[in-house]
């Protein structure tokens, strides 16, 4: 403590400015006569020897017993024990007249209001505030809200705020739900806090949303009970200021309007994890983009890529597959320790290209061909559009033209439950390639049907392949993409082309017994590139060229 405490210590026990002036010269400078004490703190004579008097007459200083008399001090120690101890007695009569004192209150008061009264107190001083807050949270019941700036967040934490909920969330299930705006400044609190949560298993929730101004209002709320709303005074706020201004109030209208304030908040706000790897990433958090250059957009991808570290879902068209499965982009980081699925239609054209995906990757059939996204650890979405008519020989796994990026939260939870409901519904690609259980196309086609109405029944019908017959018979498939390749590659009138003259794959019935073997003598005789092969009315795989000749060599052998 400074001399400056100990001279308000001696105003509080009674002392004039000019009494705590001798009192503290008589201390400094040991046993002195009124004169020389007169002399040396230039007072007059009948001044001095009138407040020497008075001290005396005080108990502060005492007199020798020489002449001329001089005087010396009352020790301070005992000065402090003096006034402990009436302070002790005054607490000891109050606890005694305590019961006399709230009898004679109840017989001169008017009987307390049945409906609750709002009441408010203006509290000033940070230490104060904290002090009050520290007791909200002792108290609470069922929950606590605090809204806080990122500097906030700091002084809270130095005053224990937050080390203070540990009990009644683990005691009492008490949840807390913070938001503050979480930045470079507190990322180590951030951090620390959000790792004890886990750790501890807290009933805590921490969000981010960004406050423009450190003056930003502040607030905790305690079981829509009462709540204090305070904020920095004057023109400056830092850590170690002490000059806040709070409101405590317990009107429940204006802690409504509050914790509405405080849930609209949170519904915009990003959880803490999140804000934290973006902060240490450098990556941004809620943006929402079109890139429109190739070059940017596949930087953005590798970039998310090179840093993701958990998983990766990919839902795809049919012909992507077999991009994918030429020129690989995601095999470092199969390597890396990263989860990949992926899901496309697979039909009788990528069949081959998804089983060799299949050795690295989860991949399923899905009904779905006309868009191609990306989910990363649950946090980025890429969007790539399908490519133009003019485009569909473009050699990359993505059309990267315009490509929509987005870590926004809600958009992300969106689309994680589609994909993840796809994924559910979706056929394992071990069940196409192994299992006899995948049916040919439901609509059917004769052979003289032109390709403008056997688009038009595909479109009516909402499928993507359809069953070409010959007199009822069915003789192969063809799909969508094949149909467009027609239409644009060969530049066919879809008016005036039929279907017996599409490169449609043909269809290899296998009755009985009957082998591979067959169907390889069956293409080697028609000079089929490629072949379905169907048993039983079920298609139950497809044969190139390329493995029926390698299958002719292992029988050989």
């Amino acid at each position: 403590m400074s001399e400056k405490d100990i001279t308000r210590f001696l105003q509080i026990l009674g002392l004039s400015k000019r009494e705590i002036q001798v009192y503290m010269f008589l201390a400094k400078s040991g046993v002195q006569s009124t004169s020389f004490v007169a002399k040396r703190l230039k007072m007059e004579r009948v001044q001095a020897y009138r407040t020497f008097k008075k001290l005396q007459e005080k108990g502060f200083i005492e007199a020798t017993l020489e002449r001329p008399t001089r005087f010396t001090i009352v020790p301070f120690e005992t000065l402090v024990d003096n006034y402990i101890n009436a302070k002790k007695n005054e607490v000891s009569n109050l606890t005694d007249q305590k019961q006399n004192l709230l009898t004679a209150w109840q017989s001169i008061s008017a009987p307390e209001s049945e409906y609750p009264v709002a009441k408010f107190s203006i509290i000033t001083g940070k230490k104060k505030i904290h002090s009050k807050m520290l007791s909200m949270i002792e108290e609470a019941k069922s929950e606590v809200i605090v809204l806080t700036t990122a500097l906030g967040l700091i002084q809270e934490d130095i005053a224990g705020i937050f080390d203070a909920g540990v009990v009644p969330s683990q005691e009492r299930g008490v949840q807390f739900q913070i938001i503050s705006d979480i930045a470079m400044e507190n990322l180590k609190v951030v951090e620390r806090i959000d790792r004890n949560i886990n750790e501890e298993k807290l009933n805590y929730k921490l969000r981010h949303v960004n406050m423009s101004s450190k003056f930003f209002p502040r607030f905790l709320i305690k079981d829509e009970e009462e709540a204090i709303l305070y904020a920095p005074f004057g023109n400056e706020a830092s850590v170690l200021n002490l000059e806040d201004e709070g409101l405590w109030i317990n009107d429940k209208m204006f802690i409504s309007v509050l914790k509405a304030f405080f849930v609209q908040m949170w519904q915009s706000g990003v959880d803490a994890s999140r804000r934290i790897e973006e902060l240490k990433s450098g990556i941004s958090l809620g943006e929402t983009v079109v890139i429109k250059g190739e070059e940017e957009a596949w930087n953005k991808v590798t970039k998310i890529l090179d840093n993701s570290k958990k998983d990766i879902v990919i839902i795809t068209s049919s012909q992507s597959i077999n991009r994918l499965a030429e020129d690989d982009p995601l095999i470092k980081y199969f390597k890396k320790g990263l989860k990949v699925r992926i899901m496309a239609s697979i039909d009788l054209d990528n069949l081959e290209p998804a089983q060799k995906l299949a050795s690295h990757y989860e991949v399923k059939h899905v009904p779905i061909s006309y868009l191609t996204m990306m989910l990363v650890d649950n946090k980025h979405l890429f969007m790539f559009k399908m490519p133009p008519l003019s485009d569909l020989g473009t050699e990359t796994a993505f059309y990267l033209p315009d490509t929509f990026y987005s870590t926004d939260p809600s958009q992300i939870e969106r689309v994680s439950e589609m994909l993840n409901d796809i994924w559910k519904r979706g056929v394992d690609i071990t069940e196409i390639s192994s299992q006899a259980g995948t049916k040919l196309p439901t609509v059917e086609i004769p052979t003289t049907e032109t390709i403008a109405n056997l688009v038009e029944k595909m479109l009516k019908n909402n499928v993507t392949s359809v069953l070409i017959t010959d007199h009822q018979k069915p003789i192969g498939v063809i799909n969508d993409r094949d149909i467009l390749k027609e239409i644009v590659e060969k530049q066919k009138n879809p008016l005036q082309t039929q279907a017996k003259d599409l490169d449609y794959t043909p269809l290899i019935l296998l009755q009985g017994n009957e082998s591979m073997i067959t169907a390889m003598e069956h293409m080697a005789k028609h000079d089929f590139k490629r072949a379905a092969m169907v048993k039983n009315g079920q298609l139950i795989g497809m044969l190139t060229e390329a493995a029926a000749r390698q299958r002719a060599l292992e029988v050989k052998a």
